[in-house]
């Protein structure tokens, strides 16, 4: 028997003994990111009660460290807004593994994220017109105080990016969100597959992401309004579509190589030229994935 497999057997075999697995793992800084897979493998297999309370055992630890760890009183905000990310985080995966366990459906889940930071940055800027120049604040004096503490090291261009940063800076703030509760549910799930799915791939699942009209016609929108409307809420919405549209973009991508001869160079080509004219192919992969949303790539392409 594997390791994974006795360690899974372990962790699976009663709630107590997932609740201090998860519990522990979250104290150890290296192991804090297995607490929350257990809680994505819990809820995958048992539903959503037995998911929670893996999700507070993960979870209670980061608050109680936050609670009983002292900082200075121009690091305390940043503090609170790092706490309040890891929980969110955290939450994120527990729904993307219930949503998982009732439909199945990677796009559903990529849509319901883009629908969520729709709602998450629209009330952000509705609460606070101002998020902008709050951003600006923290971030130049973020950069300020890192020039004082290392005086040999050059800041300059990070100082002067803040400005085009703190206009995206929720949006950036909630893709991150997002995309490391995603990674962390797709771990999760390979984890389930492996040891209860044998014959199964995670592949399969992930080749099939297709993004619906509606948010089609959202990323759409969000294009139109923040490039010639302007409009900052827009402006800060739109690096999370760029990011869901690219992953799903992603999985076109590799779908439609997986069927080409020597799937492997193409990849290899692929990934080479995404960091070569990155951050450019991000948005050409986004644009990729719209493009699939209007045509169906997959069954268009295929056909032939």
């Amino acid at each position: 028997m594997s390791l994974l497999r006795q360690i899974t057997d372990f962790i699976m075999r009663s709630r107590s003994h997932a609740f201090g697995v998860a519990f522990v793992c979250a104290f150890v800084p290296l192991l804090g990111s297995i607490s929350i897979l257990i809680a994505g493998l819990v809820t995958l297999r048992k539903g959503l009660w037995e998911g929670a309370l893996i999700l507070f055992a993960a979870t209670a630890p980061f608050l109680i460290k936050y609670y009983m760890t002292s900082l200075p009183a121009d690091e305390t905000e940043l503090a609170w807004v790092a706490m309040l990310t890891l929980v969110v985080s955290n939450v994120l995966v527990w729904i993307y593994a219930l949503l998982l366990r009732q439909y199945s459906n990677w796009s559903l889940v990529l849509e319901l994220s883009a629908l969520f930071s729709i709602v998450i940055i629209g009330a952000i800027h509705w609460f606070n017109p101002d998020i902008q120049a709050w951003w600006g604040a923290q971030l130049n004096a973020y950069f300020t105080k890192m020039k004082t503490a290392v005086p040999n090291a050059d800041f300059t261009v990070q100082l002067q990016a803040v400005d085009a940063i703190k206009s995206m800076a929720t949006g950036l703030m909630i893709l991150s969100l997002l995309l490391n509760g995603l990674l962390q549910v797709v771990l999760a799930r390979w984890w389930q597959v492996i040891i209860y799915e044998p014959g199964m791939t995670l592949r399969q699942e992930l080749y099939r992401i297709r993004l619906g009209h509606v948010v089609g016609i959202l990323f759409i929108a969000i294009l139109l309004l923040s490039y010639w409307a302007n409009s900052a809420t827009a402006l800060d919405i739109r690096p999370v579509f760029y990011g869901l549209f690219f992953i799903a973009g992603l999985s076109v991508v590799h779908y439609l190589l997986a069927l080409t001869k020597y799937t492997w160079f193409w990849l290899m080509l692929f990934y080479v030229t995404l960091i070569a004219l990155f951050p450019k192919s991000i948005m050409l992969v986004a644009f990729f994935a719209l493009l699939d949303v209007l045509l169906d790539l997959r069954r268009r392409l295929t056909r032939v």
